[in-house]
């Protein structure tokens, strides 16, 4: 009973920490934050922390794990198979457009992890844990069901390789949305198109690549 308890507790603090972890490194930007910030925010102290996570790098992750998680959840919620492949994956890009508009801080999120950790993993634990959330999520598993649907019932052209081309698209899709997420305002002053408006003409061009 009491190691459930230490459990709980321990699960409880984990998430506040997450919490205030994402707050923070959005508000901040991620080179700005250290362990005070984040225990201050989350009201609890730096031993507490580390019965946690092993470093900051640590909580960034879990924060990372924690918002994929969340988009993989927002996609099986808002987007399924419709009548033809085609329009399976017009679904699916209206999924991201609405995750744009519902969710732009987690996308901002994404933007700053890609950037801080472009060309390395802080450890080999940490490139395990993230590996296996990335595999396991339905972002880019939904995408290749719904191409491999349209292939199948001859509404996507044949001869495309499935897993190469979900994953382009999928990519593709990430980095736009950052990008919306962070300067659409300034795009729509600059070129005068909106967000909705780009993000739609994206997809767009995803099903004109992708139709018979």
């Amino acid at each position: 009973m009491a190691s459930t308890w230490h459990q709980d507790v321990r699960s409880r603090n984990r998430e506040e920490f997450i919490q205030a972890g994402l707050s923070l490194l959005i508000e901040q930007n991620f080179m700005n934050v250290g362990l005070k910030d984040v225990c201050e925010r989350a009201n609890l102290s730096k031993v507490t922390f580390y019965k946690c996570f092993d470093s900051m790098d640590g909580l960034i992750f879990a924060v990372q794990q924690k918002i994929l998680g969340e988009i993989s959840m927002f996609i099986e919620q808002h987007s399924s198979a419709r009548s033809s492949g085609i329009k399976s994956v017009e679904g699916y890009m209206d999924t991201w457009i609405m995750f744009l508009e519902s969710h732009p801080d987690y996308l901002k999120y994404i933007g700053f992890f890609d950037h801080t950790y472009r060309d390395h993993y802080p450890s080999a634990a940490l490139q395990e844990s993230y590996q296996e959330t990335v595999s396991d999520g339905a972002v880019g598993k939904v995408l290749h069901q719904y191409i491999e649907q349209g292939v199948q019932d001859g509404s996507i052209r044949s001869g495309l390789q499935l897993e190469r081309t979900s994953l382009f698209i999928l990519e593709m899709i990430i980095s736009l949305m950052q990008r919306l997420a962070f300067r659409g305002k300034l795009l729509q002053e600059e070129h005068g198109s909106n967000v909705q408006e780009l993000a739609m003409t994206s997809k767009a061009f995803v099903l004109h690549y992708l139709k018979k």
